[in-house]
């Protein structure tokens, strides 16, 4: 079955085919992206794979990066969740569409994820991979309790990024 979250103000569910005008929106503004890929922008081919992988993240461990929706109006306001990383550890990410930075939605969503972790995948560490200059996330990332570990280059996790220093932060659960 798949996961759907519940905070005060969102639901968080796995991506649906009608939300994909949402994640291109997101992926192609580079305002979004300055801290992704340093403001380029995603092919179609890009997100195709980025859908696919959370597609598969779900079927292999049931939870995935899913849609942040607004309670209220259903609006789909960016994605937060879990996914495999390094080493068997799952990462915790969140990205919050612009027009809602600076309400909590991040931290908020992210605090549900990290519950799910605990309670129930019964994870004993989330990882987070932070730009580090995107200062309001490493706020987030302290604020849920992850403390910086070190800088490495991306191309030293298995995500699919640019060579690019990353923060690597962590917490126990």
């Amino acid at each position: 079955m798949a996961f759907i979250l519940h905070t005060d103000r969102l639901h968080i569910r796995p991506w649906e085919e009608a939300d994909r005008p949402v994640l291109e929106r997101m992926v192609r503004d580079p305002e979004m992206m300055r801290f992704i890929t340093r403001g380029r922008t995603w092919s179609d081919e890009e997100v195709d794979e980025l859908l696919a992988r959370q597609a598969r993240h779900l079927r292999n461990h049931g939870i995935c990066f899913g849609a942040v929706v607004l309670t209220d109006s259903s609006e789909v306001i960016g994605m937060v969740g879990l996914q495999p990383h390094d080493d068997g550890q799952f990462e915790l990410g969140w990205w919050i569409w612009k027009a809602h930075w600076g309400r909590g939605y991040a931290s908020e969503a992210a605090t549900a994820f990290v519950r799910h972790a605990r309670e129930v995948m019964g994870l004993a560490r989330l990882v987070a991979v932070i730009d580090p200059p995107n200062t309001a996330s490493i706020k987030v990332a302290e604020k849920l309790g992850m403390r910086f570990e070190c800088i490495k280059s991306a191309r030293e996790t298995i995500a699919k990024r640019e060579d690019m220093p990353i923060a690597y932060y962590g917490m126990a659960l």
